[in-house]
């Protein structure tokens, strides 16, 4: 799934999200992530650069969410997860880690396949699924 241009913006303009990853037992971890990107097919990078309780979840469970927000806009991007830390998808991720600041050490790359997105606006449209 493609995302659409004003949500692709907010996540590609806004520095910081919220990750949300859960256990296989539902355990829910959530972090910042800041190291991130949307590859032309739709997909979305985010870099392993400090990843602890966020990859033991990805290794159990390949459902996660992303919350974007910019000002009062606010949206929950829903998807499936691959980590990897070794090949292409790797190396690509890498190499654009490295690009925007050698110091971080860029371990491994999740790779998200969007299938939902929802409005996370208050209000009465919150939670509606927009695509």
């Amino acid at each position: 799934m493609i995302l659409k241009k004003e949500i692709a913006e907010i996540f590609e303009q806004e520095q910081l999200h919220q990750f949300a990853t859960a256990s296989c037992d539902g355990i829910p971890n959530i972090c910042t992530i800041g190291a991130k990107y949307i590859r032309e097919d739709g997909k979305i990078v985010v870099i392993d650069n400090y990843f602890n309780k966020t990859l033991s979840n990805l290794k159990e469970n390949p459902e996660v969410a992303i919350l974007v927000r910019r000002e009062k806009e606010s949206y929950q991007i829903k998807g499936t997860a691959v980590y990897v830390s070794e090949g292409k998808e790797f190396e690509e991720a890498y190499k654009w880690m490295k690009a925007v600041n050698e110091k971080y050490p860029a371990k491994g790359a999740v790779i998200i396949t969007v299938h939902s997105v929802y409005n996370s606006i208050a209000g009465p449209t919150a939670g509606d699924k927009i695509q």
